[in-house]
This record gives structure tokens, C-alpha cells and sequence, in this order.
């Protein structure tokens, strides 16, 4: 901090500080909050606040989930006597109160011993899946609704992706004609797309590097440059790469559902929305690309310890064969990119 230059509201003190809001320099917390300056404070002060209260609301929501999971796993049973089940869920939130529910082992080492037996055999028999909370994904949202949502409305886990809307021309990026099957690789790239948000209920930005590994990996276009010739094979050819990771046991009978996902997306109906959502599942995974990209330049590689939970039920990037690198993530961006522009300039 340069101390010859004055405070800017008394000018008879050399300044000390910097308003982070608005660049002033001040010497004091008096000369801070001066009327000359009220606005720009009570701003920031508005801002700091609503930030704290973000972050309140965020942990509120998380642990009504967490809470809400734990009541279905632990707290419900049909042959039990109601007040049994209360106390049991009273039993499990006074033991998990004040544990970050963000760290699985602080979770894992607050649970019984039938509690974790019971957890493991829902995750093996994949019926962990049915305890979760049920989510609408943006696709399955009314039209309407999509390309107009009212400011301050909540559509909670819904919530549309950001389009991109600066796309390039198609002849900027290549000067060779689109291959006739780049929309059957749309598709085989769409599909893990859709597959993953749904595994992951809605969550999968908390789980990025799984979710991009998991991409990467199940679409053959994107890790193989594999072609496909027809919309049933882009779309099998995912399905046989779901059926080959043990991760994935339990929700494969779920594939049907996904087969409703793509058909809503890639509708071809007269009021089809069917352009506009490709370009949003295209932005939404170059914006998810773009996030862990950052993520991996920042991030430590110092190994963590693994708990007891960790050992359990282990990373599952682990299980691909083959895992992103920032290298791999800037080709799949231009990627993206070029279909972007190809989806942009045709009429489907």
C-alpha cells in the first residue's frame, strides 16, 4: 500500500487501507462509513451478508437432503412402531449434528455398525438409488419454462444450463465438410451426457472429475474418435460401455429411462425444442470441461490418507482405463466447439 497517497474522505491522513468495492483509499473505519462513502459500504456490507446467508442457506439445504436420505435408509420401516422410528432418526441426527455432511468419513465413523452394513448392501444391490431424492433434469422441464425463467425463481437441481452464445462460424474452425455421421457421434457424446447426470441425481458438479472421466470413457467418440453410422448404434455403443463397469451395477435397468431422456432431446416433433436443447447439453459440457480444467491446475498432488469409507467404496475414476488430463480436456473443448458450430448453422 502506497502511504503518500491521502485518504480520499478526511484528506488529512494518509491512507492505510483500499475499499475492496470501489478502489477508494481511507484511513480509518470511520472515514469507511462517512456518508461520502455510504453507499459503496453498505453495499459491500449488504453483499458480505448475503454471501454468509448463500452459504447458510446451501449447508441448510445439504443437510435436509443428507437428513432426508438418512430418514429413508434408517428411519423407515413398515413394521416398526412409528415412535421406534422417530427415535432412531432423532438417535441418527443428534450423532451426526455438527458433522460436515461434505466429508463422507466424518459420516461413515458416526454411523452403527448395521447402519454401514445396511448402507453397503444398498449400494452393492443398487437399490441405493431408490432412497435418493427425486430430481426433474433441465430436459424434462416444460418448454416454456426453459427459455423463460422468471427472475428469482427457484427450479432448484433443474436449473438450465448457461448457452453459449458466441459460437464461431462452422468454416473458421475446419475447412473440410462435416462427415454425414457427426450426428450419430452427437448422439453417442449426448448419451453418457445424459446417463451420468442422471446416476449422479443431479449432483455430478460435486462429483466433476468422476463425471468428465465417466464421460470421456463411455463415449467411444470422444476417447476412440469412433464413427457411427445409425442413432441405435451411437446409442448402444454407450449402453454395452455402461455394462462393463461394476460401478454402474443396478442402475443399467434404468437405461429405459435414459432412451425417454434422448427422445425428449433430440425430438424432431413440429413444437420441437430439439436444436435448442443440443445446444444446451453441448454448452453445459464444454462448461463442465471448462470447470474441471480449472480444477486440475489447482489442484494438490499431495496423496490423502483414505478413511475407512474411502477403501470401501473407492474413487470411480479409478475404474476407467483411461483418465483426463488437462491435455485431453483442451482437445475435447475444440471439440465441443466444432459442434457446437455444426448444431448452430443446421436445421434439426
Amino acid at each position: 500500500m502506497n502511504t503518500d497517497v491521502n485518504c480520499k474522505f478526511c484528506t488529512g491522513n494518509q491512507s492505510r487501507y483500499v475499499c475492496p468495492k470501489c478502489g477508494a483509499p481511507y484511513c480509518s473505519l470511520i472515514c469507511y462509513k462517512s456518508s461520502i462513502h455510504l453507499e459503496c459500504s453498505e453495499q459491500f456490507y449488504k453483499e458480505c451478508i448475503q454471501e454468509e446467508l448463500d452459504v447458510q442457506d446451501s449447508d441448510d439445504v445439504g443437510k435436509k437432503e443428507m437428513m432426508d436420505i438418512l430418514k429413508r435408509v434408517y428411519g423407515e420401516n413398515e413394521d416398526s412402531e412409528s415412535d421406534s422410528d422417530d427415535e432412531e432418526f432423532t438417535d441418527i441426527n443428534e450423532r451426526l449434528n455438527g458433522i460436515d455432511l461434505n466429508d463422507a468419513e466424518q459420516v461413515w465413523s458416526s454411523l452403527t455398525d448395521s447402519e454401514k452394513a445396511e448402507f453397503e448392501h444398498l449400494v452393492k444391490s443398487g437399490d441405493i438409488s431408490k432412497i435418493l431424492p427425486q430430481f426433474t433434469p433441465w430436459w424434462c422441464l416444460p418448454i416454456e419454462k426453459q427459455i423463460v425463467t422468471e427472475v428469482g425463481e427457484n427450479i432448484n437441481n433443474s436449473e438450465l444450463p448457461n448457452l453459449i452464445t458466441n459460437i464461431p462460424k462452422l468454416s473458421l474452425l475446419s475447412k473440410k465438410s462435416p462427415s454425414d455421421c457427426i450426428q450419430w457421434n452427437l448422439v453417442n457424446m449426448i448419451t453418457p451426457y445424459v446417463f451420468l447426470i442422471r446416476y449422479y441425481n443431479g449432483k455430478h458438479k460435486s462429483y466433476l472429475s468422476e463425471f468428465i472421466n465417466g464421460l470421456y470413457n463411455l463415449s467411444k467418440n470422444l476417447c476412440l474418435n469412433q464413427n457411427f453410422e445409425s442413432y441405435d448404434m451411437a446409442v448402444k455403443s454407450v449402453e454395452l460401455c455402461i455394462q462393463e463397469h461394476e460401478m454402474f451395477k443396478g442402475f443399467q435397468e434404468g437405461f429405459n429411462l435414459i432412451n425417454n431422456d434422448l427422445e425428449t432431446i433430440f425430438s424432431n416433433g413440429l413444437d420441437s425444442n430439439c436444436n435448442y436443447n443440443i445446444k444446451i447439453a453441448l454448452s453445459d459440457i464444454h462448461n463442465l470441461l471448462t470447470m474441471y480444467k480449472n480444477d486440475q491446475k489447482t489442484v494438490s498432488l499431495k496423496k490423502t490418507e483414505q478413511g475407512e469409507f474411502n477403501r470401501k467404496f473407492p474413487d470411480a475414476k479409478a475404474t476407467y482405463s483411461i483418465l483426463v488430463d488437462v491435455k485431453k480436456v483442451r482437445l475435447l473443448l475444440k471439440k465441443i466447439e466444432y459442434f457446437l458450430a455444426w448444431v448452430d448453422e443446421s436445421k434439426l
